[in-house]
């Protein structure tokens, strides 16, 4: 593959981005995950993105544990209760400080995933033995995902714990929760072996999906239970693309490009094949590949550029194409798909280290 000057690159687009979106408050850091020109606003998600990027950034030496611990205080200041350690999912601004409202004191899971990862990596790189044990924290976090969002009779995690319980929601899953080099990764750590029940089912239930039609393309969302795998049907919970290939699923392709399994790489494979046939990346299309925007995003080109680079003795023209892209493309001041950018960045450059 050809050489760009990534490494560089690289640390531009982080430097900007934890400027950008890196914001201090009077209880730690958090990640500002409102739209632009809307009020500030804390989300798990973008508190995980968040962590994840200083831990790389860090071995690097961009950044440092101390914003690390930062971003960790923030989380610890708003978990949901004393009994339950994942993370509200949403906070909002009142004076110099972050709130969470009643209604908000449920978690997303796909938040609390990232920060349990960033844990790991945290402990890995500096130890456990300073100011905060992370281990142990991210130990907490997966004990309570699967305490109060794993529904054992179909062996996967719901997308938070409020759906447990519903009769409408408990079979509901955002597939891009469907992370098997997580729960790999999550088993080794705590030797629990209903990481690997969770990760086998979420390899069948990606092969599944997958083979269900002609692009690989994979919905939002999806249903699960004994007898069905199937999209969600629109308005399941976000809105009409729920069933699509929409602003949930586009983190697929980054998602499986950690694992090196059959499974995640076939595919990914298969919705390469169906990306390197488009003249542009749109963002949002039908699971048959009809695209339902006229305009592209980050968010939807990132992570495609890191499966394809992932396999890219296969994909070689996608691979280069889509990682200049990545490289070269100034932040827009969205904070999803700059997130999104800045992660692929950071996992691209990785590949070639």
């Amino acid at each position: 593959m050809q050489k760009y000057s990534s490494s560089s690159q690289v640390k531009k687009l982080f430097n900007q981005w934890s400027s950008k979106y890196i914001c201090s408050t009077s209880n730690g850091k958090y990640v500002n995950g409102s739209q632009k020109g809307q009020s500030p606003t804390a989300i798990s998600e973008a508190q995980g993105y968040g962590m994840i990027l200083t831990v790389r950034a860090a071995k690097k030496g961009w950044s440092n544990q101390k914003t690390f611990n930062q971003l960790v205080t923030y989380y610890l200041k708003h978990r949901i209760s004393r009994d339950n350690h994942l993370m509200s999912w949403k906070q909002i601004k009142k004076g110099n400080a972050m709130f969470t409202l009643a209604d908000d004191k449920v978690n997303a899971t796909d938040g609390d995933l990232d920060i349990a990862y960033s844990l790991y990596q945290a402990d890995t790189l500096w130890g456990s033995d300073g100011s905060f044990n992370y281990r142990q924290i991210a130990d907490q976090i997966l004990h309570d995902l699967l305490k109060f969002t794993y529904k054992k009779s179909n062996s996967l995690l719901v997308i938070g714990n409020w759906a447990l319980n519903s009769k409408k929601y408990e079979n509901l899953v955002r597939t891009s929760d469907l992370i098997p080099a997580y729960y790999q990764y999550f088993y080794k750590k705590t030797k629990d072996t209903e990481w690997l029940t969770i990760e086998r089912k979420s390899k069948l239930v990606l092969r599944k999906l997958s083979a269900q039609n002609k692009t690989g393309l994979l919905p939002d969302f999806a249903i699960i239970d004994k007898k069905v795998i199937s999209p969600a049907p629109a308005y399941s919970l976000e809105g009409k693309n729920d069933g699509h290939y929409a602003w949930n699923a586009t983190r697929i392709p980054w998602r499986l490009a950690l694992s090196n399994s059959n499974t995640t790489q076939n595919t990914n494979r298969k919705i390469l094949n169906f990306f390197k046939k488009q003249t542009h990346i749109r963002a949002v299309y039908t699971l048959s590949g009809k695209p339902l925007t006229n305009y592209g995003s980050m968010a939807f080109t990132a992570p495609i550029a890191v499966a394809a680079n992932q396999q890219s003795k296969d994909f070689n023209t996608l691979a280069v194409s889509t990682k200049k892209m990545v490289l070269s493309t100034n932040l827009t001041g969205n904070y999803y798909a700059d997130t999104l950018q800045v992660l692929a960045a950071f996992y691209i450059v990785s590949m070639e280290e």
